[in-house]
């Protein structure tokens, strides 16, 4: 079975693996919250760069810079959430709030109405054109890494997967748990985690329903 975030964030980690992981925290953080979590750590490099191009429409800076400073942005969010930086206080909250009004592409049609009475359609071309740009180098990077984790332990952990078992490591920490995601055959077991999937299923059904048998 493939797990799903709330807002359709697919995690392709082994589903007995990744409840384990959140049996562990149960009942002081439940699977909803880990994957809300999940999707607040993937959000921080979207969020820094929309903040980045709406101060440079604000300040109504030269088309270079912006594109400059957009593509910085974007590639520092990336770095922020693959090296663990998104510990530093307000960031995965930040994240998390992006996370929940960002559906849609509203917030990125209100950023390009902003752009365009700011500094013109050229300034709007420019923001997305540089974002564009600073994803393809992250996904190159991604594959890259994704590569090299699967030739040693045999597993997909491509930045989604490597964010939950972040949002994993960041409440275990709070929580004074161990932060090791290595897991053993006992907590691999269905009785070990079977209770914290029926209280997800209980409580956030819809979330259940998006996930999907492999």
């Amino acid at each position: 079975m493939t797990i799903f975030t709330p807002r359709g964030l697919k995690i392709r980690l082994p589903f007995n693996y990744a409840f384990a992981l959140i049996a562990r925290l149960y009942p002081e953080v439940d699977a909803f919250k880990i994957l809300k979590t999940t999707e607040g750590i993937e959000s921080i490099p979207s969020f820094i760069t929309f903040a980045t191009g709406l101060v440079c429409f604000y300040l109504r800076l030269p088309l270079f810079q912006i594109g400059l400073y957009v593509f910085i942005a974007s590639i520092a969010g990336f770095l922020i959430t693959s090296y663990g930086l998104y510990m530093v206080p307000g960031f995965i909250q930040l994240g998390t709030f992006y996370s929940y009004i960002a559906g849609y592409g509203i917030l990125l049609i209100l950023l390009s109405v902003y752009g365009f009475i700011t500094i013109g359609w050229l300034g709007i071309a420019v923001f997305f054109f540089a974002k564009i740009l600073a994803r393809i180098v992250q996904a190159v990077i991604e594959i890259i890494q994704t590569i090299n984790v699967h030739s040693k332990v045999g597993l997909i952990i491509s930045e989604s997967e490597k964010n939950f078992i972040n949002a994993y490591r960041l409440h275990a920490n709070m929580l004074g748990k161990t932060t090791d995601v290595t897991v053993s055959e006992e907590e691999l077991k269905e009785d070990n985690w079977k209770s914290v999937f029926e209280d997800l299923a209980i409580k956030w059904p819809e979330v259940v329903r998006r996930f999907t048998i492999d």
